[in-house]
């Protein structure tokens, strides 16, 4: 969570190395296509899963999640040392944030290297949204939002207005309707001192559109749309204090021509922590949550909780993981499949329908990272 750590000024060049094809997807980026006894072809999910130690080049890791399988480093090369991921259409995305300072685009069938684009050191990217040819990237040492051009490869920076030190702590960004929603945290170094903003980027002419003020203080996360149940409103945590949770929520955030903060799906305060990362399903079932925290003073004894939210409502259901159990992260694969990272075992969990289908968590290669490294297909 920590905020504008010491950027790296060089930027890391990845290769991929190759791999067995099957690990890494069937047609569209999916998963590998298995026919039913019946003759029906179903198709198989894929996870996806990152993590770094900050000191040296991090893992890209392939999960079968039927299958419980794994291919840890499936891409080699690919994932820095403090990397997140992103899907964004058809593409995979790496954000190699602090070291690297860049954004990694894998595609096709196999899953394959396409591209790298840097956005400038002292940068510390933390998200990617696509619109054409265009990257938008919220990163936390610049003022706002590092536009990348893929066919010139040209950057630029959209400066988001409102944070008195020039640097408004841009982390998440999402396309709804050709309009690019940024959130930005508005810091004052590392103090939250005032609630956070939406800014709303026109990508025809790559300003500003509109900003409004969220109801809460820092958000935290990514950005993720919430099912037709919320109206498709997009759905971020906040985190006034990572000890102290009553304050913050989970706000909506209602896209469109009058785009606006919609209140509070649930309060830290209901979840009993903040709510690290969100996911929705694409059939809309559910609003799956890792909420993590600490029990204990001066940030000890740290906890996650992998929760599911009623899609119209925002009541939690009851918990899904165990006390033993550190949930930090998790990704909605679909038909009720889901996979989350355990903190305390370092490793993956596969859940279907909110019951776990792993009797001991998955190793990636390397421990976990702390959420936003997770994506399922």
């Amino acid at each position: 969570m920590l905020r504008r750590r010491s950027s790296l000024l060089a930027l890391i060049l990845f290769a991929t190395a190759c791999g067995d094809d099957g690990d890494l997807g069937g047609p569209d980026g999916a998963g590998p296509i298995d026919a039913g006894p019946d003759g029906t072809v179903a198709m198989r999910h894929t996870a996806y899963a990152v993590s770094g130690d900050f000191g040296t080049t991090g893992v890209f890791t392939a999960v079968d999640v039927e299958a419980r399988t794994v291919r840890a480093n499936a891409l080699a090369g690919v994932a820095g040392g403090d990397p997140f991921l992103r899907r964004v259409g058809s593409e995979v995305m790496i954000v190699n944030r602090d070291r690297g300072e860049n954004v990694t685009v894998l595609g096709g069938t196999p899953l394959a290297l396409v591209d790298q684009f840097g956005t400038g050191g002292g940068s510390n990217p933390q998200d990617v949204a696509a619109i054409g040819s265009k990257l938008y990237v919220p990163a936390l040492g610049t003022a706002g939002v590092v536009v990348v051009n893929r066919t010139t490869r040209a950057t630029t920076t959209i400066a988001i207005p409102g944070d008195p030190d020039g640097k408004p702590d841009c982390m998440s960004a999402y396309v709804v309707d050709n309009r690019v929603y940024v959130a930005c945290g508005m810091l004052d170094g590392f103090d939250v001192v005032r609630n956070g903003t939406i800014a709303v980027i026109d990508p025809a002419t790559d300003t500003v559109a509109t900003t409004f003020e969220l109801p809460s203080r820092n958000p935290i996360g990514l950005l993720a749309r919430g099912p037709s149940d919320l109206g498709g409103d997009l759905l971020i945590g906040t985190a006034p204090s990572f000890t102290d949770y009553t304050t913050g929520c989970v706000v909506r955030v209602t896209p469109g021509a009058t785009p606006h903060a919609n209140g509070c799906l649930v309060s830290n305060q209901t979840l009993g922590g903040l709510a690290n990362h969100l996911d929705v399903p694409a059939d809309g079932t559910a609003v799956w949550v890792a909420v993590t925290g600490y029990a204990g003073p001066g940030f000890t004894n740290p906890f996650g909780r992998l929760h599911g939210l009623d899609p119209a409502t925002g009541v939690p259901w009851p918990v899904t993981s165990t006390a033993a159990q550190r949930i930090d992260d998790v990704a909605a694969c679909g038909d009720g499949y889901l996979v989350t990272s355990d903190g305390a075992a370092s490793g993956l969990r596969i859940w279907k329908d909110g019951v776990e289908q792993t009797t001991t968590a998955l190793d990636i290669g390397r421990p976990t990272g702390f959420g936003n490294n997770l994506i399922c297909q």
